[in-house]
């Protein structure tokens, strides 16, 4: 408005000439500012913001909202095929229900079995070996020997035994601590074997956790596995031991076979000998 009334008042101040050519001037320029201007869009004038918040609206509920309802309808007919099919929620719930039943019936039993005390000794030195053996731990290997030979007695000096009957002894008592430490180690080995089924009993029987919820299983069996196969190699380790042993004592038949043989030799030339000077 301003633009306008200042425009008009400066034609009244000019003359009628020039006001003639001047408003033929502006009649040019808003004929040309016209014909370049590109027209104006239907959805701007006159703007329907209604119209528009309906048509938003019938895009999410018509398009979007039947998107939605198929996947809806997958996910559906999937948690069916998961719960129903590949981890059948009843199936597993017997199972569990089975697996505690037998925890809770040989638990108990394994427990008591394994907290049997079966120290016997009554002396001093045998008391102290089998202590010593028995603790279950593998910290105090070191302590087997000395409490050994406090209790079997340490091997003869040279020139009070036989030279084959001491190397047999030496051997006998260093197979058999051998053993001893060994048996140590696998006492050690077994208590840690028997924690990892304590866990895994008490991940599957706990109620109160979701840990073992289908899909979990396997990473439970894994586990179980796991420790079933260490379990093996510490089984396998005491056999290579007794095997050991047993190959030392037929060693030792052997070498007491070979000595007797030695002197029924020595005993024959010696007799011979005594033969001839008669």
């Amino acid at each position: 408005m301003l633009f306008v009334t200042a425009l008009f008042g400066g034609l009244m101040l000019l003359s009628v000439e020039s006001r003639r050519r001047m408003v033929a001037v502006l009649l040019i320029g808003c004929i040309a500012i016209l014909g370049i201007s590109p027209p104006p869009a239907q959805a701007q004038l006159p703007f329907c913001l209604p119209c528009v918040i309906q048509a938003v609206l019938n895009t999410i509920t018509v398009t979007i909202g039947g998107l939605l309802t198929k996947i809806n309808v997958v996910l559906g007919k999937l948690f069916s095929l998961f719960t129903q099919t590949v981890w059948p929620l009843a199936k597993i719930n017997l199972a569990k229900s089975q697996i505690q039943s037998i925890i809770a019936r040989f638990l108990g039993v394994i427990q008591s079995i394994m907290s049997i005390n079966p120290h016997t000794a009554t002396l001093p030195h045998p008391i102290a070996l089998e202590s010593v053996i028995r603790d279950r731990s593998a910290a105090d290997l070191s302590s087997v020997p000395p409490a050994y030979v406090s209790t079997f007695r340490p091997v003869p000096q040279a020139g009070n035994i036989a030279p084959q009957d001491r190397d047999l002894t030496d051997m006998d008592d260093a197979m058999a601590q051998d053993n001893l430490m060994m048996l140590k180690e696998s006492d050690q080995a077994q208590d840690l074997q028997l924690q990892l089924a304590n866990q895994i009993e008490s991940l599957v029987a706990n109620p109160s956790i979701n840990i073992s919820a289908p899909g979990s299983s396997s990473l439970i069996t894994a586990a179980a596995v796991a420790g079933e196969i260490q379990s093996q190699a510490v089984t396998q380790k005491m056999l290579a031991a007794m095997l050991r042993q047993e190959a030392a004592r037929v060693a030792h038949d052997n070498a007491i076979r070979k000595r007797n043989a030695a002197y029924a030799g020595q005993l024959q030339t010696d007799m011979t000998n005594v033969l001839q000077h008669k």
